[in-house]
């Protein structure tokens, strides 16, 4: 089956030892919070694109309509990082933001723009301010260690998580957006 969506990510991901990716985990897993499916159903319904800086992401935009193919392509990027990359004031509004990802894409009518306000390190602060309890690796992982943040990631996405991820998605418009997006693609025989 080809997916419903795809989703460019800015990070490069490491995979883990059975090729999941913690952060497109952690949006399926609100998804799933969204529509009550099941997760390994909806990770089947979409593919993950992680690039390696916000150069190769803004780059991949020239194939949104190979990528999306019948579905939408998502992407979800550090909105400091993509303002600043594209020549933007620092006054740049996320409409505008938006608009000029838009313009580098060859099919903008299928591509669907979210931001981490205002990068990965403001998401993991976000989730450790939303956490009941301390998550371990949390300060390696604020130093920019893959692994450390991967284990956090891992941990907010754990079904006990739910108050975590709610916290998580009023703290994070881009990422409830992103997982919105996705969950209304899903149609609901393909998880039941």
């Amino acid at each position: 089956m080809k997916p419903l969506a795809s989703v460019l990510y800015e990070d490069k991901m490491i995979p883990t030892a059975d090729k999941k990716y913690p952060l497109h985990d952690l949006v399926m897993r609100m998804v799933e919070d969204d529509i009550d499916g099941q997760t390994y159903k909806l990770l089947k319904l979409t593919k993950p694109y992680p690039k390696n800086g916000i150069d190769a992401l803004l780059a991949e935009l020239q194939n949104t309509d190979r990528i999306a193919g019948a579905g939408k392509l998502c992407l979800l990027a550090d909105r400091d990082r993509v303002a600043s990359h594209l020549g933007l004031a620092g006054s740049a509004n996320d409409e505008e933001i938006v608009k000029a990802v838009e313009a580098k894409s060859n099919a903008p009518g299928k591509l669907h723009v979210f931001f981490l306000y205002r990068n990965v390190e403001s998401l993991l602060r976000d989730i450790q301010r939303c956490g009941n309890e301390p998550i371990n690796g949390m300060d390696k992982a604020l130093k920019k260690d893959r692994n450390a943040r991967d284990t956090v990631l891992n941990e907010a996405k754990k079904t006990a998580n739910k108050s975590l991820r709610d916290c998580l998605r009023n703290a994070q418009q881009g990422l409830d957006g992103l997982a919105k997006a996705i969950a209304a693609v899903v149609p609901p025989a393909e998880i039941a």
